[in-house]
C-alpha cells in the first residue's frame, strides 16, 4: 500500500496536478523518498531572443 500511494504522488509533481494535505503530509513523513526526484526550471527566454 505505501508503495501505491508513493507512485501516486510521485506522478502528481511530475505531472504539476495539485497535490491533497495528505499527500503533503505524506511527503513531508517521506522526504528521504521523494529527495530523489528531480524539476526542470522552465528558463525565461532573454530580451535579445524575443526581438528577433
Amino acid at each position: 500500500m505505501d508503495e501505491n500511494i508513493y507512485k501516486k504522488v510521485k506522478d502528481k509533481l511530475l505531472n504539476g496536478i495539485e497535490i491533497s494535505e495528505n499527500d503533503s503530509r505524506y511527503i513531508k513523513l517521506n522526504a528521504n523518498r521523494f529527495k530523489n526526484i528531480k524539476f526542470i526550471k522552465k528558463r525565461k527566454a532573454k530580451r535579445k531572443c524575443l526581438r528577433e
